[in-house]
């Protein structure tokens, strides 16, 4: 079990000043000849604290997803470490225009979360530039297409919770791809929707370990297929969801599935609560930031699935018209089967499990300011069990 005892002195202290640097700019909007355009983003500094064990990869440790939590005796368990990144800011252009066809939109976004350090943090903490959203979408009446890329139709938006940086509990779905949606409103929120995303094995190695034995070839033929139907109110959203998906891996195929639910509900003065579920045979990259290939090649050289499930939910307290309170867990477990054909290593995660506290204070309409602690622990197929506590504060100034 992870050691909730921890030391954790004057990190908020140290961005601090910067409350003082008072700015008032805006999202600027102009038109070009009949075309809407509006350019904005945010500058945000973070400062992260590891205690117990550390992380450095992906993107330098700049993000947790919990089933990179180290494992007790490697080299990274026992080590606290400090860092400070500015590499969350991001730019985005928005267009909207009037056609004959009906209200046509863009979104064009990138930060410099892309897995490029080019002179380390002795230097100028150079990080490389990337691109999040980039997708037209065309709205007539009821219906709606949308072709780019742009978060997954898996995903429930509405259904998550908020968190410092872009990982969260086990149990979220987080996946951003290219694809073609189609959407038919119902009434205003209230749709039905169906995708064609595209396909990938997803991770079978996280650095020098491996997690899945993929085989020597993969082979995507197929789109990923998810059908989403959202309903809201003015206290209650509920959002279920499936996925299908097809794996090809030296030359044998096997058929995947993922199903989700999530709900939340609206209780007293601005308070949400939120609940989800998932489970799937071959949902894999589908089930979480990190998590390994859904698919692999067993023993018996046949292409198995994984089976996986997982549960999340909490709780976001209005305290006050500013400042916001946000509670939340996270469990999943990725069955043993898989480990019992071959298909899994030992190092792939079998259980993992966290929790999360996070305060919000919007200081203005443009400037946030946030802090919180993450804590996280995990067993791999082997038995082999590690955890970590993860302390982070932010400033965003959003324009």
């Amino acid at each position: 079990m992870m050691k909730h005892t921890t030391s954790f002195v004057g990190l908020s202290a140290s961005l601090l000043p910067l409350l003082c640097a008072g700015f008032h700019a805006q999202a600027l909007e102009f038109d070009v000849n009949d075309t809407q355009v509006t350019l904005g983003g945010y500058a945000k500094l973070t400062a992260i604290y590891d205690h117990d064990g550390t992380i450095t990869a992906p993107f330098n440790g700049h993000l947790y997803s919990v089933y990179s939590t180290p494992i007790d005796g490697s080299p990274n368990a026992d080590r606290s470490d400090l860092q400070m990144t500015a590499r969350e800011s991001r730019v985005f252009l928005k267009t909207r225009s009037d056609t004959h066809y009906g209200k046509l939109t863009s979104h064009i976004e990138g930060d410099f979360f892309a897995d490029i350090d080019a002179d380390s943090p002795t230097w100028s903490n150079s990080n490389g530039f990337r691109i999040r959203h980039a997708y037209v979408k065309l709205q007539n009446g009821q219906h709606s297409l949308l072709t780019g890329q742009t978060w997954s139709n898996f995903m429930d938006l509405a259904g998550s919770l908020p968190s410092m940086d872009f990982s969260t509990d086990p149990g979220n779905s987080f996946v951003r791809q290219p694809q073609v949606r189609y959407q038919y409103d119902l009434r205003p929120g209230h749709y039905v929707a169906v995708s064609l995303e595209n396909p990938t094995l997803g991770m079978c190695q996280a650095g020098p370990a491996t997690l899945v034995n993929c085989g020597n070839l993969s082979d995507d033929k197929l789109p990923d297929t998810v059908i989403k139907y959202f309903y809201a109110n003015k206290r209650v959203t509920l959002s279920p969801r499936a996925l299908i998906r097809r794996f090809e891996l030296d030359g044998q195929s096997e058929m995947g599935y993922g199903l989700a639910v999530n709900g939340t509900l609206k209780f007293g003065n601005g308070h949400k609560a939120v609940l989800g579920l998932m489970v799937g045979d071959g949902i894999g990259r589908y089930a979480g930031l990190g998590f390994n290939a859904g698919a692999g090649i067993s023993a018996d050289h046949t292409t198995e699935t994984v089976k996986y499930k997982s549960i999340m939910g909490g709780i976001n307290l209005a305290l006050s018209d500013n400042l916001l309170w946000s509670i939340g867990a996270g469990y999943s477990e990725q069955d043993e089967e898989g480990f019992e054909q071959g298909v899994l290593t030992g190092a792939a995660n079998h259980e993992a499990f966290s929790w999360h506290s996070n305060l919000y204070w919007n200081i203005d309409s443009n400037l946030q300011y946030a802090l919180g602690v993450m804590s996280g622990e995990v067993e791999n197929m082997a038995g082999q069990k590690g955890d970590m506590t993860r302390f982070q504060t932010y400033i965003k100034y959003s324009f």
